[in-house]
């Protein structure tokens, strides 16, 4: 059942503020890469890989897109951004959307078949970036057609999949210090349960906003990218 106007402030602002603090200290953590030093957390567990061209030029590739959509995602979501800002809102939606439909998500396919954890590990990460992927494409059709709460619907959908990149980091080391689970066994489902579990609260954020459940809504600017997601 739909949450009333008050319910969803009282709810949406301490969410967007940890959606958006997370975003920006991964972002942060994640610069550290581009020193090109082999020899930096993951990187590390990547031996056999990391003086490998084609990989180490994807692994950069895939990690610039992801953290610049993870970035800027959650300032597109303030409705001030939409409002007030609509040139900066549509600027940057499109360098959002470019950021994974030609970096993050094709970066993503191709590490999927190098990622830890085996082929149920392997097989996750191909369909998280097949998804990401298509979650993003849809979310441009649907702008594109004018379909304006179509467009917010999937773009809620393709933010929870960017996201995953924090959820990883924080499944793995809470599974395996908290609950003490098999450090293979972790390695194996974070590569599902990083973007399963965002992909149900995204589901329920919109079943639950009265305005993902309106079929049809005109706006008042043709170029709005994305709809509104915390006041």
């Amino acid at each position: 059942m739909p949450l009333s106007s008050a319910q969803l402030r009282y709810i949406k602002s301490p969410f967007w503020l940890a959606i958006a603090g997370f975003a920006v200290l991964l972002f942060v953590m994640t610069a550290q890469y581009f020193s090109f030093r082999p020899d930096i957390n993951f990187l590390l567990a990547k031996k056999p890989l990391v003086h490998h061209p084609i990989w180490r030029t994807v692994f950069y590739i895939h990690i610039a897109g992801g953290m610049l959509a993870l970035l800027i995602g959650p300032f597109q979501f303030l409705k001030i951004s939409r409002t007030r800002f609509r040139k900066a809102h549509r600027v940057i939606g499109k360098v959002y959307l470019a950021a994974i439909l030609f970096v993050g998500a094709p970066g993503g396919f191709y590490m999927a078949f190098y990622a830890n954890g085996g082929p149920i590990a392997d097989l996750g990460f191909v369909v998280m970036a097949l998804l990401w992927l298509h979650m993003t494409l849809n979310a441009y059709k649907a702008v594109r057609a004018g379909e304006y709460v179509e467009h917010s619907r999937w773009m809620v959908r393709s933010y929870a999949m960017t996201f995953s990149a924090v959820t990883l980091r924080l499944y793995v080391p809470i599974t395996s210090l908290l609950f003490n689970m098999d450090h293979n066994l972790v390695i194996m489902t974070s590569a599902w349960v990083s973007w399963l579990f965002n992909l149900a609260i995204a589901e329920l954020v919109i079943a639950t906003d009265p305005k993902y459940l309106i079929r049809k809504r005109k706006e008042s600017h043709a170029g709005s990218t994305i709809s509104e997601f915390a006041a």
